[in-house]
């Protein structure tokens, strides 16, 4: 009870300390950072469209003062443009620091917002987890790490579906190795997941062969300097990873603990087992994938029917994307209850479970 009491205060001061000094780190930037004191409207007008819908327009007068280099301490005044959309600009408030530019406003600061949301995950989901918050905390680093570097390959090789598939085995191998340790669960979790993901991918390309991506809009993705197909592929293939990998361990996870309990249970058991957890998950998993992919294109969504566009037109012009991803999506994780069980039943199976 003493270790974790301690642990926990630690655990706080480093909390403290990051959140201390995310809010004092002007000195860090090249760029100015002003910090606003006093805000003031200037101006008000307003506006219709074709629609009818009414835009109004106000102008913000700024006082700030600056918190680094050269003008540190003297005060500014800027004027912000602003709508009530917001869809091109920002309404700032008393206290927020902007990031300047040519003493033009660039951007607001949002590292220690985001820091104090960091503190928040890190605090909850170590209270909850304990050693198991911590090193899931760990594998959401490393991977963003792998994640970065892969992106940076990218600037060298052209091929982003090679470098997603390679990304997707150091994934799966380096979160379940670190959450779950070197266990005979572990191997059979990521031989799963390796198996359903290469499945999922032959049943893509099978799917695009006789389809030759009829039916797909690629709106949004014109900017692209790949092919936007490529694009499309790699995106399900990371989109799907993460529910797979869930559904993968949750089976294996689970034939062991099974046959921990019971080390002469039946294969026909352990298959029954298997089969009434895959139909538990299944329900919640493609769920997860759907408002994940319904999310990611609600703004523009909003925007688009906000300016005349039809549901209909919209779903079919814009929308295909994440509906397909999503069918796709979930199919992997269909395709890997089957697929887990299978192989679960037969690593776990061979001997005494390692725990």
């Amino acid at each position: 009870m003493k270790k974790r009491i301690i642990k926990y205060l630690i655990l706080f001061i480093l909390s403290l300390g990051s959140l201390v000094f995310f809010n004092n780190n002007h000195f860090l930037y090249k760029k100015d950072i002003v910090k606003i004191q006093k805000l003031e409207t200037i101006e008000k007008s307003s506006s219709f469209n074709n629609l009818g819908l009414e835009e109004k327009y106000s102008v913000q007068k700024i006082t700030a003062i600056y918190l680094n280099n050269k003008n540190k301490g003297k005060i500014i005044t800027i004027e912000n443009e602003i709508t009530t959309s917001s869809v091109v600009s920002e309404t700032y408030r008393i206290n927020d620091e902007l990031i300047m530019k040519n003493n033009n406003i660039e951007n607001l600061k949002r590292d220690k917002y985001i820091a104090l949301m960091s503190v928040i995950f890190v605090l909850v989901i170590t209270i909850v987890g304990d050693i198991k918050g911590i090193l899931t905390i760990s594998t959401v680093v490393l991977n963003s790490i792998i994640f970065y570097l892969g992106l940076k390959l990218l600037n060298n090789y052209d091929n982003l579906i090679l470098l997603c598939f390679i990304e997707t085995l150091i994934f799966t191998i380096t979160t379940l190795i670190i959450t779950n340790g070197l266990k005979r669960k572990t191997y059979a979790g990521i031989l799963s997941v390796i198996a359903s993901v290469l499945v999922l991918s032959l049943i893509t390309t099978i799917i695009i062969l006789i389809t030759k991506y009829e039916g797909v809009s690629f709106t949004g993705m014109e900017f692209l300097t790949i092919p936007p197909e490529q694009a499309f592929i790699a995106s399900i293939i990371l989109g799907g990873l993460g529910a797979i990998m869930d559904v993968c361990i949750t089976i294996s996870s689970t034939f062991a603990e099974l046959i921990e309990k019971d080390k002469n249970i039946s294969k026909k058991a352990l298959i029954k087992s298997g089969r009434e957890i895959g139909k538990d998950i299944m329900g919640t998993m493609i769920n997860v994938i759907f408002f994940t992919y319904l999310s990611s294109g609600l703004p523009t969504f909003v925007l688009a029917i906000r300016n005349g566009y039809s549901v209909s037109n919209y779903l079919q012009t814009n929308y295909t994307l994440e509906i397909t991803r999503f069918l796709i999506g979930a199919l992997g994780i269909v395709i890997a209850i089957p697929i887990s069980i299978y192989i679960c039943e037969k690593v776990l199976l061979r001997g005494e479970v390692n725990e």
